[in-house]
């Protein structure tokens, strides 16, 4: 069964795919790419805003990707690793809010202002939205299965896998049986799961302040073309600032699931050892697709339309 379940088939199961990912990307990518279209020279205040929110999200990705490589090279034995990709989304969220904060004044008029009330929901990509909850109700279940079944390691730490491994034999006589322990690691277990669930509760929390600041950000509301493109730029940003967050959570997702498969496989001595390497692989590969989605939507804004991604 080792043989059959090794790493050697685990790591190119991702690298098979690679290409059919890209290219549904793609595709996605040049669906996605509706601009926002209004008067600009009558809204000079809108199409800075606008392009303020844009430059802050593609310095924020960059920014993400530097903080991603600083913090994963944090800690011994790589235990900063899993608390990469929420720092880098909160670094991309960060970005957004900024730029928003700095520019949303020169988007307001003077005239009478309009009396509303505005909830989250009404910018909120419902879709987008289920879809990253899911992910990470999915990160939560692996992450406790990690955590609970990882042992010590020879540095007493809890990043290792152990399974124990019956073979029978039979001398004509007599039948015997011995059982060997099989410890394989690195396994993401509770010296990696600390770290990435502050991270995770840091980057929701964070999530939740961009969506509530985007919603309350004052505004004119006296006229009714003001009032459709800056709700569509708040459905734009809000729509960034939940793929953002599904980006760093299906990233997780991926690494954390993609490292048990490949501990779990190692010495799979049964069947079940072996499913469970590949039913993790798979997770791992659909949330590198989910994590692929979620890149896409956030390098390539949406016209803001209400029915989101």
């Amino acid at each position: 069964m080792s043989g059959l379940f090794g790493p050697g088939e685990l790591f190119g199961l991702p690298l098979l795919a690679a290409g059919g990912l890209v290219i549904g990307a793609i595709v996605l990518g040049v669906r996605r790419s509706r601009f926002l279209v209004f008067e600009e020279g009558r809204y000079p205040g809108l199409a800075a805003l606008r392009r303020a929110t844009l430059r802050a999200r593609y310095v924020g990705v960059v920014a993400g990707v530097v903080v991603f490589f600083v913090v994963a090279g944090l800690g011994q034995y790589g235990q900063s690793i899993f608390l990469a990709p929420a720092m880098a989304g909160a670094t991309l969220i960060a970005a957004v809010l900024v730029g928003q904060r700095l520019t949303y004044t020169r988007a307001r008029v003077v005239g009478i202002a309009g009396l509303e009330r505005r909830e989250i929901s009404d910018y909120v990509p419902r879709h987008l939205a289920v879809t990253v909850a899911g992910v990470l109700l999915v990160l939560a279940a692996v992450g406790a299965w990690t955590t609970a079944v990882a042992t010590p390691d020879t540095a007493g730490l809890a990043r290792a896998f152990a399974q124990s491994c019956t073979t029978r034999s039979f001398d004509g006589q007599t039948q015997s049986e011995q059982t060997e322990v099989y410890v394989s690691t690195p396994f993401p277990g509770a010296y990696y799961s600390g770290s990435m669930v502050a991270g995770t509760v840091v980057l929701l929390a964070l999530t939740w302040v961009g969506a509530v600041a985007t919603t309350r950000r004052p505004r004119n509301g006296a006229d009714p073309e003001l009032v459709r493109v800056d709700d569509a730029l708040r459905r734009q940003t809000v729509e960034g600032i939940i793929a953002g967050l599904g980006l760093a959570v299906a990233t997780t997702l991926a690494g954390l699931a993609y490292a048990a498969a490949l501990a779990v496989g190692a010495k799979a001595c049964t069947d079940a050892y072996g499913l469970g390497s590949w039913a993790l692989a798979a997770i791992a590969f659909v949330a590198l697709a989910l994590a692929l989605r979620f890149a896409v939507i956030v390098l390539v804004p949406g016209n803001g339309a209400r029915t989101g991604s």
